[in-house]
């Protein structure tokens, strides 16, 4: 597996992933997918922080990405969506992905992340447990997703 950040500068430009990225949206949240629009915006918006994962060397098969945008404070970014393909699920990829975001936001003066994070499938209570140094605070709401938990943190400092 390899991961890369991904920008309007990238020499793979959006337009030679974007299918890719709308078949792992749907394939991981079925009707709560982002539309492609949504998805070109979160990946292409001027200040979006991306991250690509690649299964093989070269050109390989896209199987991940996550992406962040600025919050409300100068030094937070908001995690606005992460999807590994449901083929790759399992593996603990997921570490790899959010190592790398983790990387780039601190290298543009992030000190925070904020994110909302889906109760239903396990996935805020791993958050929370793996995360637990660094979460400042968490509160649960509803949302047109399900049940979320809004999550604030400190950006990991690197293993």
């Amino acid at each position: 597996m390899r991961v890369e950040s991904f920008s309007r500068e990238s020499p793979r430009p959006w337009t030679t992933i974007s299918q890719r990225i709308v078949e792992i949206e749907r394939d991981v949240f079925g009707e709560d997918a982002f539309s492609p629009e949504e998805l070109r915006w979160a990946f292409t918006s001027r200040k979006t922080l991306a991250v690509l994962m690649w299964d093989g060397l070269g050109d390989g098969l896209l199987v991940g990405y996550t992406q962040a945008q600025p919050g409300r404070a100068v030094d937070t970014f908001y995690i606005s969506n992460t999807a590994i393909a449901k083929s790759h699920q399992g593996r603990g990829l997921i570490k790899l992905l959010m190592q790398r975001l983790y990387a780039d936001i601190r290298a543009v003066g992030g000190r925070f992340i904020e994110r909302d994070v889906a109760i239903e499938n396990g996935y805020a209570d791993m958050l929370m447990r793996v995360h637990a140094a660094d979460i400042l605070e968490t509160s649960d709401h509803d949302s047109e997703y399900g049940p979320q938990r809004f999550i604030r943190m400190r950006v990991p400092e690197p293993p």
